[in-house]
């Protein structure tokens, strides 16, 4: 699969996320421009996988770091799509995913749409 097909499965987490960033590595993280964009409904999904129990929040926590500095991945970071990714990726500094968070940043997202 070419590289942004692999974009389009971490994206919409089709794929366990280790087949694909397996996939990536042979590409590295440095593009000259975005091949997809990373939107409010991908973030969506993973969160109601997570509510789902599909997801766990460290899973949720490695695809959302995965995305985050790629830059063949564009989204922009004072947006609600780029500050949830962030919260997400980085749990530590700012609030560890649980089901009341998830839900509230879905909220967010959705007033986003």
């Amino acid at each position: 699969m070419d590289r942004e097909g692999l974009i389009g499965q971490l994206l919409r987490y089709e794929q366990p996320l280790p087949h694909v960033l397996a996939g990536l590595a042979a590409y590295g993280w440095d593009c000259d421009w975005p091949l997809a964009e990373l939107s409010s409904s991908h973030i969506r999904h993973a969160l109601h996988r997570y509510l789902d129990a599909e997801l766990s929040a460290v899973q949720v926590e490695e695809w959302a770091n995965a995305i985050e500095c790629r830059e063949d991945i564009a989204y922009e970071p004072c947006s609600p799509v780029g500050e949830t990714l962030f919260e997400l990726a980085n749990p530590e500094l700012t609030s560890p995913l649980s089901l009341e968070r998830a839900e509230d940043l879905l909220q967010l997202l959705s007033a986003d749409s």
